[in-house]
């Protein structure tokens, strides 16, 4: 059993040390494929002389969390894996972590992801975000299973973020690879609905864990910039397959509108300059987005 895994690097390294090293002490052994969005703190560096086995390659500039994540698919798949694990790199996994999850996917294989529970980086809860992807109105049953220690192994679950995806190579040739158009935020959930709609499920297996540091990021990052935030919610109104194209558009043209008023009302010409600048992204891309969820269904 092939299993890859890739994780997208830039400028983590005080993550570095824990994250590849835990995939060094993983029951299961895996090849490691990194690839690093343009770092400059130091992370190749540190790769290259503390973990020689990571098959390491350098983008020219930084090409966003999918298209990055896009090369290291590509090559996995060439090499003959027969699941790719996405990984981040401020997370770490135990040692039966990856032989878990691949065990409960080869005896599910109508799960195309398959995700182990995240903790914090402190493991003193579950990760800031993750406990809102299994409440009970999201994922059915873990929680009553939970109190009653009956737990199954994998649980359907609408999403989960891509912090530590197991993928099925069946579920990665017939859905492909991330959307490129969605630079870092959503392309996680654009991927999820393609791969619903190409009838594969999206599961949680609660027996095993990694932990996601991102807390101790939280008032210390600069928020997401007005501009790539925007763009991210228009891409995700529009490339939604799980929706109609009409219906997409006219919720699209009413959010722009309603919000192209309401800025031009409160004197707030940067916002409105916003709304102006995404609807004549979608005049001047009309053909090319609705091409593209059409290609999604091939």
């Amino acid at each position: 059993m092939k299993v890859y895994v890739v994780i997208v690097i830039y400028n983590g390294l005080k993550w570095i040390d824990r994250c590849f090293g835990s995939l060094r002490q993983s029951v299961l052994p895996v090849t490691v494929i990194a690839i690093d969005n343009g770092s400059t703190d130091g992370s190749v560096e540190k790769i290259r002389a503390d973990f020689p086995e990571v098959q390491l390659m350098e983008a020219e500039s930084n090409l966003g969390f999918g298209k990055a994540n896009n090369m290291g698919m590509e090559l996995a798949e060439k090499a003959g894996a027969d699941y790719i694990f996405l990984f981040n790199q401020d997370a770490w996994i135990e040692g039966d972590t990856l032989q878990g999850l691949v065990t409960v996917a080869a005896s599910n294989k109508d799960f195309g992801i398959i995700s182990p529970i995240h903790l914090n980086g402190s493991y003193t809860g579950l990760d800031i975000n993750f406990s809102n992807y299994i409440a009970p109105d999201k994922c059915e049953g873990l929680v009553s299973d939970m109190f009653i220690r009956q737990l199954k192994p994998v649980y359907d679950l609408e999403f989960v973020n891509a912090a530590a995806w197991l993928v099925s190579m069946a579920c990665y040739r017939k859905v492909g690879g991330f959307e490129p158009l969605f630079f870092f935020y959503g392309e996680d959930w654009n991927y999820c609905q393609r791969v619903r709609a190409h009838n594969f499920k999206i599961g949680v297996a609660p027996a095993y864990t990694i932990c996601h540091d991102r807390e101790v990021r939280k008032g210390k990052l600069n928020p997401t910039p007005d501009k790539l935030r925007e763009r991210t919610m228009s891409l995700s109104v529009l490339l939604d397959i799980t929706n109609g194209w009409t219906s997409r558009v006219l919720l699209f043209t009413r959010i722009r509108l309603v919000g192209l008023l309401a800025s031009t009302l409160r004197l707030k010409p940067v916002s409105a300059g916003y709304h102006l600048r995404e609807i004549c992204y979608l005049l001047t891309h009309y053909s090319k987005i609705k091409s593209i969820r059409r290609g999604y269904k091939e």
